[in-house]
């Protein structure tokens, strides 16, 4: 799906029609599975168009269209908006979700579009190099990232980590952090002493000036509602989305204050998240290999 694959001397019809027209379908069947998948893409008024003069998202329609007059009970969609335009990305997105829901067909959607992936998919495969990562819901591998590749490509920006030393004890609710103590869901497993690394997504960071960790305004990022600020701290650059209203300056000297029901605490040496309170019966670890 990520080329088109159109037949540019055929006109949509024809090229909507040629699968059942090569498996022999009757004429009659052709025109009315046609015209039914048209009026569904709502393409039908480009039946006798030309597919080499069609835009972009209309000339993707046509290649799902030719899709989906077979009847298939799976599609599978490698990388279809790949050589769209953002305008018309969008707008598919939106239509291939719809289209998903009317037809009710199973569908696997192959994307390196990590925000497409959250925004379609009912379940989630992350993959890394052939292996699982994570699998489930969106919202399941965005709360609770199995792994820090995960955390690190799911979320715009990604997760922040904040290095820490020390083995965990089942048990613990507390860690020190650059020398500040940090509240973290309860650890349900006991680690040896190994490098390990605290994550936090930026929106689940506020500024508090009773805070121990501290850092200074290194940047900021004006996104309407919303600003996305990096603050350089002892152990590194970490990001914190908060409301544009919030007036900041570069070299300011903030308090950074963390969510600690939003924390994930992971194995650096594996990557491995630890398990915890919050990640109680849900998947993780790497998976399967493919």
């Amino acid at each position: 799906f990520q080329l088109f694959a159109l037949y540019p001397h055929m006109n949509v019809r024809k090229n909507i029609g040629f699968p059942l027209l090569a498996q022999g379908t009757p004429g009659i069947e052709i025109r009315r599975r046609v015209e039914e998948t048209a009026k569904l893409l709502r393409i039908d008024h480009l039946l006798n168009k030309s597919v080499s003069g069609l835009a972009g998202g209309d000339r993707q329609r046509v290649a799902l269209g030719r899709a989906i007059v077979r009847r298939p009970k799976c599609f599978l969609m490698d990388e279809p908006l790949g050589t769209l335009d953002t305008e018309f990305r969008d707008l598919m997105v939106h239509e291939l979700r719809e289209l998903h829901n009317r037809i009710h067909a199973t569908t696997v959607y192959v994307t390196h579009d990590q925000m497409e992936a959250m925004s379609m998919a009912d379940k989630l495969a992350v993959m890394n190099h052939g292996v699982i990562e994570q699998f489930g819901t969106p919202r399941e591998i965005y709360d609770r990232p199995a792994t820090m590749f995960v955390a690190d490509f799911i979320g715009s920006p990604p997760m922040n980590f904040l290095g820490f030393g020390g083995g965990l004890s089942k048990g613990a609710k507390e860690i020190l952090v650059q020398g500040a103590k940090v509240a973290v869901p309860e650890v349900r497993e006991d680690i040896a002493p190994a490098d390990m690394a605290l994550g936090i997504r930026p929106e689940h960071i506020r500024f508090d000036d009773a805070s121990k960790l501290r850092g200074a305004i290194y940047s900021t990022e004006y996104l309407g509602t919303t600003q996305i600020v990096a603050v350089e701290t002892s152990g590194g650059i970490i990001k914190a989305r908060v409301p544009a209203e919030i007036r900041l300056n570069a070299g300011d000297h903030v308090g950074l204050a963390l969510s600690s029901a939003r924390l994930s605490l992971f194995e650096k040496g594996s990557g491995r998240a630890v398990r915890t309170a919050i990640y109680d019966g849900a998947s993780q670890g790497r998976a399967h290999h493919g």
